[in-house]
This record gives C-alpha cells, sequence and structure tokens, in this order.
C-alpha cells in the first residue's frame, strides 16, 4: 500500500501550485523555440536556425499549448507536471535501491528543495529530461534484477527519449553502470554486446529519424554546444563555488544528513551492508556528476558550467535525496539491532539526530520557499550567479504561508504515521491484561 506518499505527492503539489511563475533568459528562448513550432513547424529561435538543444522536450510543450493556447503559463504547467512525475519515480527508485521509507523521505526532500521547486515553476526542459531519465534508471535497474532483455529495451527507449530532450540525460548512464558493476558478481545479468546493442538501437533509430529526416541543422549544433565550441572564460573561479550553491539551492541540513548517513555506513558497516550498493552506486554519481562540473570550471575555465552549476549538477539532485534519506532505512535496521538486555545509547542517539536533521531540512527548505517568491538566485556572490525572475504574482502571502504549513504537517504526518501506528499497537499489546 502507498497511501503514505499519496500524502507526500499532495504536499508537494501543494508547494509546487502555491509559488509563481518564473522566467528568465533561457526560459525564454525555450518558449521562443515551442511557439515557433505551432507556426513553422521547428523550433526555431530569434538567430534564424533551429535552438541548438535536442527537440523533444518543446514538442511536448507544443502539444500542450496547441489544446490551451500559446501563454507562457501553460509551458510552466508542463514542467511542473513533469517535476511532480520525479517525485513519483524518486519514491520508487528509493523503494528499489534502498527500501520504502527511504523512497518516502526521499520523494518527500525532493518534493520541498528550493533547487526543484524552482526549475518546476520556469519553462525549461531539465525537469522533462529528468522524469525521463529516471524512468529509464528504474526500468534499467530492474533489467538487471530480472535478467531481461525487455526491460534493456524499454529502458533503451526511455533513455533514447530522455537524450533526445537534453543532452545531460546521458549522466543518467553513471548510476546504471555503477550498478552493474556492483552486482556484476551476484546478479545473473551479464553485460553482453547484445544487450548494449538492444539498449543503444533505440537511440540511434530517433537521432537518424530526427536528424536524417526532419531537421535540417549539423547534428553538431546540438551536440557540442557553443558553451565549449565559443567559451566564455572566467579568470579566477572561486573554488568553493560548488558548495556554495548547493547550500544556497538545497540547504545545509541536507548536507549534513547526507554525511551522516554515510558515516553511519561506515561505523556500522556490517549491520548495513545490505545499503553498501546503493550508497556506492549513489555517492558515486554525485561525485563524477560534481567532478565534471569541477573540471569543466577549474580545469578548462569555462563560464557557464559555473553560472548555471545548479543546471550542470541537477542530475544529482535525487541522489543527494536518496543519501540522505537512507537514514530512513538506515534506522530502521539500527533500532532493530539493538539487544533488550543491552544498553546502547550511541545508536538511539545517532538514529534521532538523523531523524532530526530530515526534518530540519524539510523545515529549512519551506522557510527559504516562503522567504524567497520574486526575484530567486543560486551562485556563488551577486555577480556570478543563475537567476529567476517572478514572471507573474504568487499568490497572497497568507495563503503562501498556510499552504507551505500544510504541506510541511501533511508530509511529517504521511511519514511518521504508520511507525506511530506499529509504535502504538506494540505498547498496546504489552499493556493488555493477559
Amino acid at each position: 500500500m502507498h497511501y503514505q506518499f499519496v500524502g507526500v505527492l499532495i504536499a508537494s503539489f501543494l508547494i509546487a501550485v502555491s509559488m509563481g511563475t518564473y522566467t528568465n533568459w533561457d526560459a525564454q528562448l525555450e518558449y521562443e523555440a515551442v511557439t515557433s513550432i505551432l507556426t513553422r513547424g521547428f523550433p526555431y529561435v530569434t538567430t534564424g536556425l533551429m535552438i541548438n538543444q535536442p527537440p523533444l522536450g518543446f514538442y511536448t510543450a507544443a502539444v500542450v499549448l496547441v489544446a490551451l493556447g500559446e501563454p507562457y503559463l501553460n509551458c510552466v504547467g508542463v514542467a511542473t507536471a513533469f517535476g511532480l512525475g520525479c517525485v513519483v519515480l524518486l519514491y520508487v527508485l528509493g523503494t528499489l535501491l534502498y527500501g520504502k521509507k527511504t523512497g518516502l523521505v526521499a520523494s518527500a526532500l525532493f518534493g520541498l528543495v528550493p533547487w526543484h521547486v524552482y526549475m518546476s515553476k520556469i519553462f525549461l526542459i531539465d525537469n522533462q529530461y529528468l522524469f525521463l531519465g529516471l524512468l529509464f534508471l528504474i526500468m534499467g535497474i530492474l533489467a538487471v534484477k530480472h535478467n531481461s532483455e525487455k526491460l534493456v529495451v524499454s529502458a533503451g527507449v526511455f533513455f533514447a527519449l530522455a537524450f533526445l530532450t537534453k543532452l545531460y540525460a546521458v549522466l543518467m548512464l553513471i548510476p546504471l553502470v555503477l550498478i552493474v558493476l556492483l552486482n556484476r558478481k551476484e546478479s545473473n545479468f551479464k553485460l553482453t554486446a547484445r544487450k548494449v546493442a538492444l539498449f543503444i538501437l533505440p537511440s540511434i533509430i530517433l537521432q537518424i529519424i530526427w536528424f536524417g529526416v526532419f531537421a535540417n541543422q549539423n547534428f553538431f549544433g546540438v551536440y557540442f554546444s557553443s558553451d565549449f565550441t565559443h567559451p566564455e572564460l572566467i579568470a579566477n573561479p572561486t573554488l568553493e563555488f560548488l558548495p556554495i550553491i548547493l547550500s544556497k539551492s538545497a540547504g545545509m541540513f541536507l548536507f549534513i544528513a547526507l554525511f551522516l548517513s554515510l558515516a553511519l555506513s561506515i561505523i556500522y558497516r556490517k549491520k548495513l551492508s545490505v545499503f553498501l550498493r546503493p550508497d556506492i552506486a549513489s555517492l558515486g554519481t554525485v561525485l563524477i556528476i560534481m567532478g565534471l562540473d569541477m573540471l569543466l570550471v577549474v580545469g578548462f575555465n569555462l563560464t557557464v558550467p559555473y553560472v548555471s552549476a545548479i543546471k550542470y549538477n541537477y542530475t544529482a539532485l535525487p541522489f543527494f535525496c536518496l543519501l540522505a534519506a537512507s537514514l530512513a532505512d538506515k534506522s530502521a535496521v539500527l533500532i532493530n539491532s539493538i539487544k533488550r538486555k543491552k544498553k546502547d545509547l550511541l545508536i538511539p542517539v545517532l538514529v534521532g539526530a538523523g531523524l532530526v536533521l530530515l526534518f530540519s531540512s524539510m523545515t529549512e527548505n519551506i522557510i527559504f520557499l516562503n522567504g524567497w517568491t520574486g526575484f530567486v538566485a543560486f551562485g556563488v556572490d551577486s555577480v556570478t550567479y543563475y537567476g529567476f525572475n517572478l514572471f507573474s504574482e504568487a499568490v497572497n502571502r497568507n495563503i503562501l504561508d498556510a499552504l507551505h504549513q500544510s504541506a510541511l504537517i501533511l508530509i511529517v504526518t504521511s511519514i511518521i504515521i504508520e511507525p506511530l501506528f506499529k509504535g502504538l499497537k506494540i505498547i498496546y499489546n504489552r499493556l493488555r491484561p493477559k
């Protein structure tokens, strides 16, 4: 039964609808590409060329505009819908990798993180590629688990769609490769040339259809971005730019919870050995994505990966949430491992600290969302940042506060209701006269 997650999803919806509609230069360019599809059939922009992005995200939004009309707000609705879809898929992914408790908490964290909330209230194709990427990853994990070629093909189809939406989707291959490698001895799944061919064939077919049949734009114009071919350089980037941006966009408590989660896995590695592989896969994904961004900035002095770090690292956000949220399942295992006659105070203290950190992360994010309803910028300073401009007014302040508080209460209630009833049942059984 998934009634707890329904509460989390409703809370995420309340958060999303309560915020204003945002825009920036990237969003207006992508909106122009969508409206051009309605008039010219292709995603052209003011340069007279097609936008230097894969096309699927723009055609998805164009279908919505045909049905509902052309206002920018309708395109933002597409991003919001895919953002809520990501919340659903993160619940599924967390349940697959760690357990239901982790899936529930990870989806709750993700639905409240300002980084994700603002990306869901602006028309950018990032939420769509992340949704399709998570869907591909889930199918890929199931293919490994069940050793199924049909699931390999399904994963390949969803990856092809994600890759035809945004190039960053290729980063979602990192956790799947890590999972395949980490499970190669215990799993019946063998990475053969046939399976690789089945996986990549849908991508090849879609690329040929678009670039070989429909598009009259140079293939390399999309797949070799001007961020790299005609780069703007930054002389002295701040080396701490990623920690600064990540703490601003996702909150400090999320990362403290993440570090505690990893610390528990090390301290109690025997008791928590079942979580070793998903921890390595999630942490490896985060480190590789962040490392690539650091390389582009510090190694090549590229400005765009520096200013737009929240877009370059967006694929890592679900795995930040998974690592922090895994405190839920790890805590349950540790509490159940305590022997009744042995007084072990360290485990309850660490578990309590983890639960406090998770609640503090959610509260911190709600406070941030309440305070920043106008112009929002994530960056290292007032000059180098990626900003979101309010396009239309948010709802009344009192309504905003009420919706945010209701969402937080609903999330916390949804998470604790099952363990609370179990605890009360245990107490009742012990106190009941025999």
